[in-house]
């Protein structure tokens, strides 16, 4: 364990008393936050605008109080702003001189970009006395809201930070243990490459699990309906279509050049199978699946 240089981080990084931290928004992964922290000891609080959830995460004992706003200061050693897209760069400019010198800031949110873009903003102009460091658990669940929270979601799944490369050593370690503590892979990614990459792997399994919804709709016949027929297969395709449609209109409108891109790759790869099967290619075809099995691999060894 890296120790934290005087003056560098707050006293609860470097036990001098028990932990603090604060959630903002006790959502899914907010409410997975402070389940979790709370595991290790720390003393957790929150701010959510839904006062049932603030009180429904009192009485499961992961926060010891929380507000329905932000109070004028926060003696923490750790803010997480686990809330909406649209609302992200607000809660961070909340922060700004009501948190304590030291204090580790850290995200939640699927776009990487935006939040670091503004984070550098206040570090350039020597205005955040705090460190921020963006975070993306590649966790998470169709349903939402703090009921479904659970303190070992991250447990065994990817677990993205990106750091700027000016941050203090000791600041990203700090993050790295409390994440791995959690049981989460940590794996670290340049923002822009971030946005790139889980367009591929989140956004778009996303968008082709709507798009493949809607497209059986649309091939049932009067009277009838192919999703009658529904199997293991198609529920498992197709059960993230079920999130939340206001989440997923702001991640796919503020990452839209990658995911655009990233459809393009779809799109030869689905116009080369097409073209297989007009073809009669059986060979190619299994072929198509050997290779994917392969690249599957990959994933199943992680």
């Amino acid at each position: 364990m890296i120790e934290a240089p005087e003056g560098v981080l707050t006293p609860g990084w470097s036990g001098l008393r028990i932990p603090k931290a604060c959630i903002f928004g006790l959502g899914l992964i907010g409410g997975s936050w402070a389940g979790a922290l709370h595991q290790l000891g720390w003393e957790v609080f929150a701010v959510d605008s839904e006062k049932a959830s603030i009180d429904e995460a009192v009485s499961r004992g992961w926060i010891q109080a929380g507000w329905l706003e932000m109070p004028v200061f926060l003696e923490v050693d750790l803010v997480v702003l686990a809330l909406p897209l649209k609302e992200l760069e607000h809660g961070y400019d909340q922060l700004l001189d009501r948190i304590p010198k030291g204090t580790i800031v850290t995200d939640v949110g699927s776009i990487k970009t935006e939040i670091y873009n503004r984070s550098r903003k206040e570090v350039q102009t020597g205005s955040c006395n705090f460190h921020f460091v963006g975070g993306h658990p590649m966790a998470g669940s169709e349903q939402s809201g703090f009921l479904v929270a659970n303190p070992d979601l991250f447990r065994g799944y990817p677990y993205v930070l990106t750091p700027a490369s000016d941050c203090p050593p000791q600041v990203v370690q700090k993050l790295v243990e409390i994440v791995q503590r959690f049981g989460a892979k940590v794996v670290f990614r340049e923002p822009v490459k971030h946005d790139i990459e889980v367009a591929m792997v989140s956004h778009i399994p996303h968008l082709l699990a709507v798009a493949l919804t809607l497209a059986t709709q649309d091939a049932s016949k009067e009277g009838e309906s192919a999703l009658e027929l529904a199997g293991r297969s198609f529920r498992d395709l197709t059960r993230i279509a079920d999130s939340s449609p206001e989440m997923w209109k702001e991640i796919m409108v503020r990452n839209a050049a990658a995911i655009l891109d990233g459809v393009t790759f779809w799109e030869q790869r689905i116009k080369e199978l097409k073209e297989f099967i007009q073809q009669g290619k059986g060979e190619e075809i299994a072929a198509a699946f050997r290779k994917a099995h392969d690249v599957r691999g990959f994933i199943n060894r992680q």
